[in-house]
Formats: structure tokens, sequence, C-alpha cells
């Protein structure tokens, strides 16, 4: 009788994996995760490092400090999948040196709306 038991709770077992695999790979992921990167001077509000409305983005947010900042993180998240949009002159260029697909923003508020599309 044992071992009917532990075939049978092996089954379940079994069955529970491949329920799972089948749910998980129901999720939504069509959609593309989005990146922000803000020249640090452009991404400040005040006296705070980081702009407010860019803390709550949903969104990954990079502030590159210098030229060699902005390339290293619009290659690194190109690289990863992400939707770029880009702001200030730094990060604008790093998209034209790379070579990657970008939506150019003017500004914060422009690439925070940029992103919520």
């Amino acid at each position: 009788m044992t071992g009917i038991g532990s075939t049978i709770a092996a089954f379940l077992a079994g069955a529970a994996v491949a329920l799972g695999g089948v749910l998980a790979g129901t999720s939504d992921e069509t959609t593309a995760r989005t990146a922000l990167v803000i020249d640090a001077s452009a991404g400040r509000d005040g006296r705070q490092l980081v702009d407010s409305r860019l803390q709550q983005a949903d969104a990954q947010v990079r502030l590159p400090r210098s030229s060699e900042e902005a390339d290293t993180d619009v290659r690194y998240l190109a690289a990863q999948g992400y939707r770029l949009i880009v702001a200030g002159p730094l990060s604008s260029a790093a998209a034209r040196t790379t070579g990657a697909s970008v939506v150019n923003a003017p500004d914060v508020t422009s690439a925070l709306a940029a992103a919520a599309r």
C-alpha cells in the first residue's frame, strides 16, 4: 500500500509543477519593460538628487553624470530589451553613438509621459 501512496504523491507533485509552469507561461510579458536614461542635471529637483516623479515612475531609471555613464547605461538597457526613453544632451548623444532605438524626450515631464504610454 505504501508503494501506491508514494506513486500517487509523486504523480500529484509532478502535476502541480506542470500546472505551475503552464500558469507562469500565461503571464503578459508582451509589453516591453521601460527604462528612462535622463542626464543627472535634468533629473534633479532643486536640491534633491532625484526628482520625486522619477522615483515613482514604473520604469528603470538611470541618471548618468558623464557621457561614459550615459553610453554604458544606454548599451546595457538596450541589450536587456528595455524600451528606452532618453532626455538630456549626454543621454541623447549616447543613444546616437550606440545606435540604440530610443524615444527622445526634451525634458523629464515629456520622458515620464512617454513612459506612461
